[in-house]
């Protein structure tokens, strides 16, 4: 079975669980966030809200995002695991044919999510009136870095979900994720590196300073954090790896 025809079969297994609700509901409190939180701007803030826009999605990803991302993949791989259905479904389509058909059907979902994000921001700059040009550039890599850190954890929590039968264990998981992605926004980076929902913030193309004196908050983009995507990148090949060749190595 070649990829596309196993990708086109996860979504039609997937046609009656409706994966697009959770994706669409997760997407609708998160603008409606960004919107109650752009309520009152004054002119000063009008000029940095695009960025402002970023640095909040970047900061609720890494909360809610994983716990978006553990119902959502747990819910796919129940289908499997309900009447043991892998025994039946491994004489017809291979292990590892299946494996990246939940990953890429995850993906898609995830990758709409970001999606939906840029066009929000985008959306309430124009209606709000933004007072500063689009920054093209930041939007293209808060697009890429964000999908980056979905996908890992999308993996993360899609090898737990195949491996045990208690869907209850990747759900945990998801909100253990989102509850230390919260956490770590208090701690050095170096502390940081080792939550993988903390990438949300330290891939993120803009940062925020505080300043204690005057009570005010700037948003400023950043340089390309090369070593913190390269490392995250490397962790999801890595897993990918092991997490496929666990999967096709099992007995049902």
């Amino acid at each position: 079975m070649n990829a596309m025809k196993a990708l086109k079969l996860e979504f039609y297994k997937a046609r009656r669980k409706r994966y697009w609700l959770i994706a669409a509901a997760i997407s609708a409190v998160q603008a409606l966030w960004l919107i109650w939180g752009l309520r009152n701007m004054d002119a000063s803030q009008l000029a940095q809200g695009y960025l402002h826009s970023l640095y909040q999605f970047a900061v609720l990803n890494s909360i809610v995002l994983p716990v978006m991302t553990g119902v959502l993949v747990s819910r796919m791989c129940d289908i499997e695991h309900k009447g043991s259905a892998l025994r039946t479904l491994f004489t017809m389509q291979p292990s590892g044919s299946l494996f990246d058909a939940k990953f890429f059907c995850a993906g898609i979902h995830l990758a709409a999510v970001v999606g939906f994000q840029i066009a929000t921001i985008l959306m309430v700059g124009q209606i709000k009136g933004f007072s500063t040009p689009k920054p093209a550039g930041a939007l293209v890599w808060y697009f890429g870095s964000q999908l980056l850190c979905s996908l890992f954890l999308a993996l993360f929590l899609q090898i737990l979900a195949l491996r045990h039968i208690n869907q209850f264990i990747p759900l945990s998981a998801g909100l253990i994720t989102g509850f230390l992605g919260l956490m770590a926004m208090f701690f050095p980076e170096g502390v940081m590196r080792l939550v993988p929902s903390a990438y949300y913030g330290l891939l993120s193309p803009v940062h925020m300073d505080w300043n204690r004196a005057a009570r005010t908050v700037s948003y400023y983009q950043v340089p390309f954090p090369i070593m913190d995507c390269m490392l995250l990148t490397a962790a999801l090949v890595i897993l990918y790896w092991f997490g496929r060749k666990q999967f096709m190595k099992r007995e049902v």
